[in-house]
């Protein structure tokens, strides 16, 4: 079971595939593998995934429940079974919190202003009042923070421990969003991503 905690460790993926309003996913799986084969699972324990990271191994422990439940929930419908005896696959999820800063350009105020152009005339030709934008003010950069949480699932092959499938979602971070609606919205995209369909019984 080390060598399965040290290969997500190691697995890390920052391409974004598709994204949905603010969430972004991705997924990631082994072209060679069958993952129809898989028909029962287990789960790791929450909380080992961020053993070098005490916040975000707290949150993992906050939330296990829910991203249990929701996840149970969506493997159910692709007829998956949970079985912690003798599974097939063994899933992992991750969450945390990447701390970000942005940074935004304020606009440009531009103020047109007439210029003369000579050898037109008293009245001049076209192009006597000239009009040309002048850069006045503004374009000052500010800064602020723009921290994005993740969550990431994993499924790993129970006998050679070899990682199958990764998925996973961003988003920045909102206070006054629905954490719990947030979690389930992210699970259900990121399951949909994973090829499996059985007979539901």
């Amino acid at each position: 079971m080390k060598r399965i905690f040290l290969i997500a460790t190691l697995s890390t993926a920052s391409l974004f595939y598709s994204c949905t309003s603010s969430l972004n996913t991705y997924a990631e799986y082994d072209k060679n593998a069958d993952l129809n084969k898989y028909k029962t699972y287990s789960w790791v324990a929450p909380g080992d995934g961020n053993t070098d990271n005490p916040q975000n191994q707290q949150m993992e422990m906050t939330y296990s429940k829910l991203v249990l439940y929701a996840s149970n929930d969506c493997l159910k419908k692709k007829g998956m079974v949970l079985d912690n005896e003798n599974p097939d696959a063994i899933f992992k999820f991750g969450m945390g919190i990447d701390a970000k800063m942005a940074y935004k350009q304020a606009p440009t105020v531009s103020v047109g202003v007439a210029v003369a152009a000579p050898g037109y005339g008293y009245y001049g030709g076209p192009g006597y009042y000239g009009g040309v934008s002048v850069p006045v003010s503004g374009g000052q950069i500010t800064e602020h923070r723009a921290d994005e949480a993740y969550l990431y699932i994993q499924m790993f092959d129970t006998k050679t421990q070899a990682l199958l499938w990764t998925s996973g979602a961003r988003k920045t971070v909102d206070n006054n969003a629905d954490t719990q609606k947030n979690l389930t919205l992210a699970l259900q995209s990121i399951f949909s991503n994973l090829k499996i369909k059985h007979k539901v019984k």
